[in-house]
């Protein structure tokens, strides 16, 4: 796949590129060279200033400083008008096919081509469509509706589109293989390697090393919103990789990790409050088998797809394993419905809270009330005065910023809506709590309250299940962090072992 460039005249250059928000540096002083022909790697931890850059040469956000340098022409910020007449294109990780519409109609959309009355030609559109298909081995309809489609599918839709109909010469993949099965990953490289060829160029942004190195000619490195280094891929090695990334160095006792079986169980003076026995899920996790202590945070840490939230949505009774067992306080249990969760004193906190954890027109009050208004009853009606009083110690206990109790949930910053939906699951005074990235889309002082609140609160007598979009956040509230790639439990830490680097190459699928 890999090929030497005919030309050594940038397609794209940033210079000194810079984004500031009010107390954040999201991008500073950022390098990116990209030539024809080359598929140049973009990696970094969640943080590290990927997603700034692709907003910023996309046209989503203009640059605070700097100059984006379009073959050589120079632009102090781009529209997204501007990107796509430039040639730039954008799949980004979230594949976003309109439903109602056929596959060709999405191929196309909205440029359709139409004949000199301006009548849409469909009979040409779907001959090419399914022409475009073949061409790409990909085996679905061109009349196929989008919502036919699996998630997979959709996104390799949308790359095609990208290459073959939009005709974009730089073309931006924003983590698009965490959507693709692994046949669609395959006929993913072959058209990247045909596009290579006809000397366009592609930016391909990812958290997995092993992708950097199977598919890029170089690769920057992003850390903390800077440029750390940019290199051709054939001079490092992973080890190296991960170093840049994570900006730590493996220490001299590297070879006395911990093995993939190791356990803390036997350091644990607290009681077991759930087992978890080979539990799988085929296609989602396999064979998980771990014990949660009283007391104790463990950490599951993993790429996206990697099986975390699909475990914790399994536990919280959202999904249904295969096989396997959940014991809970010395018992199997099923946990068949997120009531039954509930009652088994299992609280959950989605990823997406705006869609899962909150009704958003309501009050305050009326979120926090929600998983507990049979408690606050008083024979057949509401307890008003209770609810209101639990309710102003939640909002006390967690620092929730609301100019009152019956302020609309949808008023409320990205961070007191966490609180609104963690304060929520407290109100049941739970056994287990499962926390599927309660720090995402925060600041970072909201983040750090998280945090904090998870380490002394939430872990009082009761266990902590949390999965978080940044090591750092585990590596600082967790006991044992649990690792999985692709489904599968590959490495185990305790407190005293922790190391970035190590955890990372581990989420990577290799061995410390």
């Amino acid at each position: 796949m890999k090929a030497g460039n005919k030309s050594n005249n940038p397609l794209l250059r940033l210079e000194r590129v810079s984004k500031l928000y009010p107390g954040t540096i999201a991008l500073y002083n950022s390098c990116l060279e990209l030539l024809p022909g080359e598929v140049h790697g973009v990696i970094g931890k969640n943080g590290a200033g990927k997603s700034t850059l692709v907003k910023i040469i996309s046209g989503i956000i203009p640059p605070t400083s700097g100059l984006i340098l379009l073959q050589g022409e120079e632009h102090r910020a781009l529209t997204p008008m501007e990107a796509r007449q430039h040639g730039i294109g954008i799949v980004t990780q979230e594949p976003q096919v309109i439903p109602d519409f056929s596959v060709a109609e999405n191929l196309f959309t909205p440029a359709y081509p139409c004949n000199r009355w301006k009548s849409i030609r469909w009979s040409q559109i779907n001959a090419r469509a399914a022409e475009i298909l073949r061409q790409t081995g990909i085996d679905i309809s061109a009349r196929a509706k989008g919502s036919d489609l699996t998630i997979s599918e959709q996104q390799l839709l949308l790359v095609t589109k990208a290459f073959y109909v939009d005709n974009a010469q730089i073309i931006i993949l924003d983590e698009v293989t965490a959507s693709l099965s692994e046949k669609d990953e395959r006929l993913l490289y072959e058209m990247i390697s045909r596009e290579k060829a006809k000397q366009k160029a592609i930016i391909y942004i990812t958290h997995r090393m092993a992708e950097i190195v199977k598919v890029c000619d170089r690769v920057t490195v992003l850390r903390d919103g800077q440029t750390i280094v940019t290199e051709q891929v054939s001079r490092l090695n992973e080890r190296e990789l991960s170093q840049l990334i994570t900006g730590q160095e493996f220490p001299r006792d590297s070879q006395k990790m911990p093995e993939s079986k190791a356990s803390a169980a036997s350091e644990q003076r607290e009681p077991v409050l759930l087992s978890v026995e080979r539990l799988t899920k085929a296609g989602n996790y396999y064979d998980i088998s771990f014990d949660l202590h009283r007391n104790e945070i463990v950490g599951l840490a993993g790429l996206r797809g990697s099986g975390r939230t699909e475990i914790l949505k399994t536990l919280s009774g959202i999904l249904h394993a295969d096989t396997g067992k959940v014991i809970l306080a010395g018992k199997a249990r099923g946990i068949g419905s997120p009531a039954e969760a509930l009652k088994q004193g299992i609280a959950y906190l989605p990823e997406d809270r705006d869609r899962e954890g909150l009704i958003e027109k309501l009050s305050v009050r009326f979120n926090l009330s929600l998983s507990s208004i049979a408690s606050l009853r008083k024979g057949l009606f509401l307890d008003k005065k209770a609810e209101l009083s639990r309710t102003k110690g939640l909002v006390n206990l967690l620092s929730i910023e609301t100019p009152s109790t019956e302020e609309e949930v949808h008023y409320l910053s990205g961070g007191n809506k966490q609180k609104v939906v963690v304060g929520r699951i407290i109100s049941r005074k739970p056994k287990i709590f499962l926390l599927d990235e309660p720090t995402k889309g925060i600041d970072i002082g909201t983040k750090a309250s998280i945090l904090e609140m998870v380490r002394t609160k939430l872990r009082e007598n009761a266990g902590v299940l949390i999965t978080s979009p940044g090591l750092e956040d585990l590596i600082a509230v967790c006991d044992r962090i649990i690792v999985l790639h692709e489904g599968r439990i590959v490495n185990e830490f305790l407190k005293r072992d922790f190391d970035e680097s190590r955890v990372y190459l581990a989420m990577q699928g290799m061995r410390p």
